[in-house]
């Protein structure tokens, strides 16, 4: 089977970019992937949503013997992110502070470092910045109240301001930067929604699990893929498990389901002992057999789970086949052109974006190719140099269905 006509539902992590925002990147990134294939891509206008569907647009690409239309639709979430980055301060700080405590004194913390040390670190950062600023701030309010005060009370008067316009200061730069009270704002939701005590999102879910039940009975495409990055990766595995609970036969009677996570953070939540009914999500669709699940990690990106399996909760391992979800290990340096590395290395956000950018450079993992391509998902998920086993220097699909199974044909590129 080629996939000639493809539906794609993107869920973003904790991130206040909207559907317009997508768009345009996506118009970038396009151009960078039509010229690392030796193809052609073109993005649609972007189109606003209906009653029916989410906003959108079409994506269609082509080569010498091959040619795709996908439709990409953002499950738009970003005003429930911006509506929790706009809390008034003292609320998200505090409620940061609750969230630290409580993923520390369940051991949620602990196990992180267990799972990956980088996520540990990554877990800590804006709590440690917080600490940072705070000692400052109150270094330059006691400095302030020496320097000045006539009286301790004057002193106490004085020393306090100075020390909360510091701390709020640095808050803006270069905490602003660094994204420390985005971070905040993230634990504090992503907590919420494990305890399901987000209800207003919860409706919301419900209405992408009805938007992906109904994109696979209309049975106009192929194949439809459910992407999660980040944080939206849990999203949308709990997304499928709820489409699944009302339709069981899900990827049977109409197009192929699919998930794909990159840059997943699924044990953030998994991994706290509460998280009883996001375990079962995630088990319920790692169960299913008729949902293909692959999920693409890097040891550079340390906003998630390197070499790490979201389903059991271990660490992988590489020798064990046939399970969900497939996991495959990519390099960074293997997406980008050797300057363009040695510019965002340290980047730590960037790199955890590549994942849904166009590549550089030609890579067992390409998004791209995963959801503009002829190729099924779960096909090019599966063989063991993705994209690079079966596509020509020109361009050209070198595939064919054999009897039973796909056959490469022609030689690596």
């Amino acid at each position: 089977m080629v996939i000639r006509r493809r539906h794609v539902l993107f869920l973003a992590g904790f991130d206040p970019i909207d559907g317009q925002a997508q768009h345009r990147r996506m118009q970038r990134e396009a151009a960078k992937f039509a010229k690392t294939w030796s193809v052609t891509a073109e993005v649609g206008a972007f189109e606003p949503a209906t009653a029916e569907a989410g906003e959108r647009w079409r994506l269609s690409a082509r080569g010498p013997d091959w040619a795709a239309e996908t439709t990409y639709e953002p499950l738009d979430w970003h005003h429930m992110v911006t509506a929790e980055m706009e809390r008034p301060r003292p609320g998200r700080l505090f409620g940061g502070l609750i969230a630290f405590f409580d993923f520390v004194l369940t051991g949620t913390a602990w196990r992180y470092f267990i799972a990956t040390w980088r996520y540990g670190l990554f877990f800590l950062l804006p709590f440690f910045n917080l600490l940072l600023f705070t000692l400052v701030a109150v270094a330059a309010g006691a400095l302030a109240a020496y320097a000045v005060a006539s009286s301790a009370t004057v002193g106490a008067v004085i020393g306090f301001l100075v020390g909360a316009a510091v701390f709020l200061l640095l808050l803006r730069w270069p905490g602003g930067r660094w994204k420390v009270e985005q971070a905040l704002a993230d634990w504090i939701f992503a907590r919420d929604y494990m305890h399901d005590r987000r209800r207003d999102f919860d409706a919301l879910v419900e209405r992408f699990a009805d938007r992906l039940i109904a994109c696979a009975r209309r049975a106009d495409c192929d194949e439809v893929i459910v992407v999660g990055h980040s944080l939206g990766a849990t999203i949308a595995v709990d997304v499928i498990a709820r489409a699944l609970a009302r339709d069981p036969q899900l990827g049977r009677h109409g197009p192929a389901v699919c998930l794909l996570t990159v840059g997943a953070t699924i044990p953030k939540l998994a991994l706290h002992p509460s998280a009883h009914r996001l375990r079962g999500a995630i088990a319920q669709v790692a169960g299913h057999p008729d949902v293909a699940w692959t999920e693409y990690q890097a040891r550079r990106d340390p906003i998630s789970f390197y070499a790490f399996n979201p389903v059991t909760l271990r660490p992988f391992d590489p020798t064990v086949r046939d399970k969900k979800p497939r996991i495959v290990l990519v390099g960074m340096k293997d997406l980008l052109s050797a300057e363009s590395y040695a510019r965002v290395k340290t980047n730590h956000m960037r790199l955890h974006y590549q994942f849904v950018m166009a590549n550089e450079q030609r890579a067992v993992y390409d998004y791209f190719m995963l959801i503009a391509g002829p190729a099924p998902f779960d096909f090019l998920s599966d063989i063991p140099r993705g994209a690079l086993d079966v596509f020509g220097e020109d361009g050209a699909y070198r595939v064919q269905p054999g009897n039973s199974a796909w056959v490469v044909g022609g030689a690596s590129p």
